[in-house]
C-alpha cells in the first residue's frame, strides 16, 4: 500500500530542481518517461487487447482501459513522481506475487483494478491510495499446491471438483478479466489428444497429403 498526493509530488519536483540544473531536471524526467514505458508497455498491450475485443468483459470498462493504455504510450509531461509511483506497484507487484511474474495478463488485470480503485491515471483527483490484496493477487498458488494434476479431476479446497490448474489457466483468467482464477482449458487426454491433434494440424496434414 503506499500514498502520494499531488502536493507531495510538487513539493518533491521542486526539491528536485533546486537541487539539479534546469538541464538535469529534463534529463531525469526524459528518463523516467522511457522507464515508465517500457516497464508498463506489457500492460499498455494488455489494455488494448481487452479493448480491442467485440464485447469487454463486465470487470473493466473499454473508454478506461484505452485511457490507462494511453497513460504508459503518450506519459510525457505526466508528473514524473506519480510514473515513478506506477513502476514502483507493478514491481512490487511481481516482487510478492511471487511464481505470478509468469502470468503477466493476470498482472495487468490485477494492476488496472488497483489503479482503477485508487482514482485512474487522472492526477487531477488528489491524492492516491495503492492498495494489495496480497491473497487476490496468489489466487491460483493455492489451487495449484492443492492439485495441479490437469487431467484428472479432485475435490478443491471450496469443495468444487475441477481438474489441476496450471499457470496457463491464470494467465488465460486475466486476458478473460476472471475476478477469481478458474480452469480455462480442459487439456486433452486418451483419444482426444488425436483429434486434437488433427484439428490443430490439419491444414499442414492437407497440404502434405496433396503434395
Amino acid at each position: 500500500q503506499s500514498d502520494d498526493s499531488d502536493a507531495d509530488m510538487s513539493d518533491a519536483d521542486s526539491e528536485l530542481d533546486s537541487v539539479l540544473g534546469s538541464d538535469d531536471s529534463d534529463l531525469l524526467a526524459r528518463s523516467m518517461e522511457v522507464l515508465h514505458s517500457r516497464c508498463l508497455e506489457g500492460f499498455a498491450m494488455w489494455c488494448s487487447y481487452v479493448a480491442g475485443g467485440f464485447s469487454s468483459p463486465s470487470t473493466v470498462d473499454k473508454d478506461t482501459l484505452k485511457s490507462f493504455a494511453d497513460m504508459v504510450t503518450k506519459n510525457q509531461g505526466r508528473n514524473i513522481s506519480r510514473l515513478f509511483a506506477e513502476c514502483l506497484l507493478l514491481r512490487t507487484m511481481e516482487s510478492i506475487g511471487e511464481q505470478l511474474i509468469c502470468c503477466p495478463e493476470r498482472l495487468s488485470f490485477l494492476f488496472y483494478k488497483i489503479v482503477a480503485e485508487a482514482g485512474g491515471p487522472d492526477e487531477e483527483g488528489g491524492p492516491s491510495k495503492y492498495v494489495i490484496d496480497f491473497e487476490e493477487l496468489q489466487d491460483g498458488l493455492p489451487q495449484m499446491q492443492h492439485h495441479s494434476n490437469p487431467y484428472i479431476a479432485k475435490k478443491m479446497q471450496d469443495g468444487t471438483w475441477a481438474r489441476g490448474l496450471n499457470f496457463d489457466d491464470i494467465n488465460e483468467s486475466g486476458i478473460q478479466c476472471r475476478e477469481r482464477v478458474a480452469k480455462t482449458y480442459n487439456e486433452p487426454a486418451s483419444w482426444h489428444v488425436i483429434i486434437d491433434s488433427i484439428l490443430c494440424y490439419r491444414v499442414p496434414i492437407m497440404m502434405k497429403i496433396w503434395t
